[in-house]
């Protein structure tokens, strides 16, 4: 192995325990949510993408169209999900975070950005402009 690999290997697992680090914390809020994991993913891939069409969603959860518009089902009924048909097409169905989604969204986010504060918190400041250059990097 090259140096350069070891590198990348020791940074990886420095980043996989900053990672466990952090998890812990998040674990208990998504267990909060009450919602399945395919449901889970079905709010990240909207709330990162913005909107997806039906087919889309389907394919990027690695489930049949009808399996993901079932999924879709339930986070509409409990007020996740708005599905509208496309402006262009109105065969085809778009669907995007509601209000609601969004404020459940955001608050995870927060949630994780200020746990990552208080990690960072313990850095010194020379510490803190090493991982600022190394991450602008990338």
């Amino acid at each position: 192995m090259t140096a350069k690999n070891e590198t990348i290997d020791r940074i990886l697992g420095r980043v996989e325990g900053a990672f466990r680090q952090l998890l812990p914390l998040a674990h208990q809020e998504l267990l909060d949510l009450d919602l399945t994991t395919p449901q889970l993913k079905v709010v990240l891939l909207l709330y990162l993408g913005g909107s997806a069409r039906m087919s889309a969603l389907a394919s990027a959860l690695g489930v049949t169209l009808a399996t993901a518009t079932g999924i879709v089902d339930r986070l509409v009924d409990r007020g996740m999900v708005i599905r509208e048909n496309s402006v262009e097409d109105r065969r085809v169905v778009v669907c995007r975070l509601s209000d609601r989604g969004h404020e459940l969204t955001d608050r995870l986010y927060i949630s994780a950005r200020e746990r990552a504060r208080d990690l960072l918190q313990g850095f010194t400041e020379a510490q803190l402009n090493k991982l600022d250059e190394a991450l602008n990097s990338l």
